[in-house]
């Protein structure tokens, strides 16, 4: 799938603007192109989210008696070099929504006060909560998501360098650990892609009622 996970900043505000940030278009139709994107994002997020398993599998599977190490570690090797891509889009699509999300909050709350009936800028104040709580839990969960990724990347680099210098049963034994806490952090990682796509498909929920 080539959707950029740098894409879901802009998905995402879209995704919590109030009905007349849309302007000319339909808030419907508008409700049905964001929920769309954010279904598409979901789906790379969860492509993410395999690539941590397929990893960890090739990794894992030097360990299995009898295997033909060589190959093997081409084979871990070739999925880390999509593992790296991946962690880099992730870094990238955090640091975006979190930049992207202050500016866009920032000229929100700016409109909002400029609003003079009392009753409507009280309405828009509370849609404005309302859509930046969902908006940081988001964020939350990609920031932690981010985190997670420096630990494991730097297990799965470690193993790779440590087996270009020697690739023995014996060398692969005594990583044992390394491989253990490698495993450990991918579930971190995946369990924290999980939170970002049940919060998109909180989103997705909530704009189904504009349809």
């Amino acid at each position: 799938m080539k959707t950029s996970f740098r894409n879901i900043s802009l998905t995402v505000l879209l995704a919590l603007a109030p009905a007349q940030f849309a302007r000319a278009a339909d808030a419907a139709e508008m409700a049905a192109i964001v929920k769309q994107k954010i279904e598409s994002l979901r789906a790379d997020c969860a492509t993410g989210r395999r690539q941590v398993t397929v990893t960890l599998e090739e990794l894992n599977r030097l360990r299995v008696k009898d295997v033909d190490l060589r190959p093997q570690f081409e084979k871990f090797k070739a999925e880390l070099v999509k593992m790296e891509e991946r962690a880099q889009n992730g870094r990238n699509r955090a640091d975006a929504m979190k930049a992207k999300g202050e500016e866009f909050f920032a000229d929100w709350e700016q409109q909002v006060r400029s609003i003079q009936n009392p009753d409507i800028r009280k309405a828009a104040e509370n849609r404005l909560v309302k859509r930046k709580k969902s908006y940081n839990k988001i964020l939350a969960a990609m920031q932690e998501a981010k985190a997670e990724l420096v630990p494991f990347m730097s297990n799965l680099n470690d193993l790779k360098k440590m087996f270009d210098g020697e690739l023995t049963a014996s060398s692969v034994a005594s990583a044992k650990d390394l491989i253990r806490q490698a495993n450990w952090h991918g579930t971190d990682v995946n369990e924290s892609l999980t939170d970002v796509e049940k919060e998109l498909d909180r989103v997705a929920a909530e704009l189904a009622k504009y349809q």
